[in-house]
């Protein structure tokens, strides 16, 4: 009788020992991704803020180049009384801006064809009943897959 108790024992310490290994390494690896998490994290934030860095550089530089055209274009132009010379650039004489909207306005616009915009689903059914796969739809719209099918399982006729 004593033996089954000491052997129930070691059997019950074994398999708590069991236990606590389990537990124990299960901690271990939650602790291992929280760090990558954070690490993750960290690399991030890190890349967004290089990132944005790089952008506001850009943007300054471009305002820069801005700001030297906006100063070149404000500078006269020269204007020559004499013959043109090959080095030289002769510009076209300017036209009063009312003269311009005059002539504009006197030559007859031809009525435009009222165009009938078709939304995207009318679109996507369209190009179904030609024969597109899903895919091909995705692709001539320049949208997803799931879209088009989204798109063409909720189509209503307007």
């Amino acid at each position: 009788m004593i033996t089954i108790l000491i052997t129930t024992s070691f059997l019950m310490h074994g398999v708590s020992l069991f236990a606590l290994i389990l537990l124990f390494q299960r901690q271990n690896n939650m602790k291992q991704t929280e760090k990558k998490m954070i690490q993750t994290a960290a690399e991030t934030e890190e890349m967004m803020s290089a990132f944005l860095m790089e952008l506001k550089e850009e943007n300054e530089q471009l305002i820069k180049q801005l700001s030297k055209k906006e100063a070149e274009r404000k500078k006269p132009v020269p204007i020559l009384n004499e013959a043109p010379q090959d080095d030289l650039l002769v510009l076209p004489p300017i036209i009063p801006r009312a003269s311009v909207a005059k002539a504009y306005s006197s030559v007859k616009k031809e009525p435009k064809k009222p165009v009938k915009e078709q939304s995207a689903s009318e679109r996507m059914m369209e190009l179904k009943k030609q024969g597109f796969s899903e895919e091909e739809i995705a692709r001539e719209l320049k949208i997803g897959v799931t879209e088009v099918q989204i798109g063409l399982k909720f189509y209503r006729p307007q």
